[in-house]
């Protein structure tokens, strides 16, 4: 959880400035609802990592968690959540496939952005709601250029920016 920023971070603004801002007593933490009630309290300023999922019943009690806005430098952009897994050998294989294929559909995108806060690729989808919760689809504001210059989830991009990443955190933080 969050390496997709902080790898983002550390393409864009380099070592030095996430050094800083690790001197400011960071909460590192792997559960996301923790991180969550912690920013809700006011225990924490900000959090890197969760998504909108983490903090949707704080956003609908009224407590006024905002998203950052985009950076000047850009944004990273990821697969969400990840693509969908299928076992090797499932017990209902027709099932799967009819699954997958309503999961990938229209209908299907359509339900995963409303139910996860998570924009789709899908360019027939509407995604202009998930805006209100800091959610913007790629589809709706970079071109496929940009897309790739930013994705940082390719085989390329984990050997070239997120494993150095993932390391330098590894040496810097507790």
């Amino acid at each position: 959880m969050g390496l997709g920023l902080w790898s983002f971070l550390w393409m864009t603004k380099g070592e030095e400035f996430l050094k800083r801002l690790m001197q400011h007593n960071p909460l590192l933490q792997m559960e996301r609802r923790l991180l969550g009630d912690s920013l809700a309290r006011g225990k924490i300023a900000i959090t890197l990592g969760p998504s909108y999922y983490t903090f949707v019943s704080f956003i609908k009690a009224g407590i006024p968690i905002k998203p950052f806005p985009r950076l000047k430098e850009g944004t990273f952009v990821t697969f969400g959540s990840g693509p969908p897994v299928v076992v090797k050998t499932p017990p209902h294989p027709n099932a799967t496939k009819v699954f997958v294929n309503w999961l990938l559909s229209k209908e299907g995108q359509e339900v995963w952005g409303k139910v996860h806060g998570q924009p789709t690729r899908r360019v027939d989808v509407d995604t202009s709601s998930l805006i209100e919760i800091g959610e913007q689809a790629a589809k709706d504001f970079l071109t496929l250029e940009e897309f790739g210059r930013w994705e940082n989830q390719s085989e390329e991009k984990i050997l070239a920016v997120r494993r150095p990443a993932r390391d330098f955190a590894q040496r810097i933080l507790p």
